[in-house]
C-alpha cells in the first residue's frame, strides 16, 4: 500500500505547546476515520521544536489521506505518495 506524507511546514505548522491539546481533539477523530476506512493506517505524527512535521500515513492514495485530515480538521501544506528508495 502507498505511504502517503501530510507535509506541516508553513500553514500546517503545530506550534508545540498546543501539541498536547490538539492531540486530544483530534486523536477521536482519527480513531473515527480509521474505523470507517479499514484500508487506510495511521502511523503517527511528528514535529520539531518550531511545529514542523508530518503525518505517516499508509492508503490506497492522497486523495484518501486528504480527506481524512479534512476530517480531523488540522491546517496542511501538502498531501504526497512517497516510496522509500534504500
Amino acid at each position: 500500500m502507498p505511504r502517503v506524507l501530510v507535509m506541516r511546514h508553513t500553514k500546517g505548522r503545530l506550534p508545540p505547546s498546543m501539541v498536547a491539546q490538539k492531540k486530544g481533539e483530534i486523536a477521536p477523530k482519527v480513531m473515527d476515520f480509521l474505523k470507517k476506512n479499514p484500508a487506510v493506517k495511521f502511523n503517527g505524527l511528528w514535529i520539531d521544536n518550531n511545529g514542523v512535521g508530518i503525518c505517516d500515513w499508509e492508503a490506497p492514495d492522497a486523495e484518501t489521506v486528504k480527506k481524512a485530515v479534512e476530517a480531523v480538521g488540522l491546517p496542511h501544506d501538502e498531501v504526497i505518495v512517497v516510496e522509500k528508495l534504500m
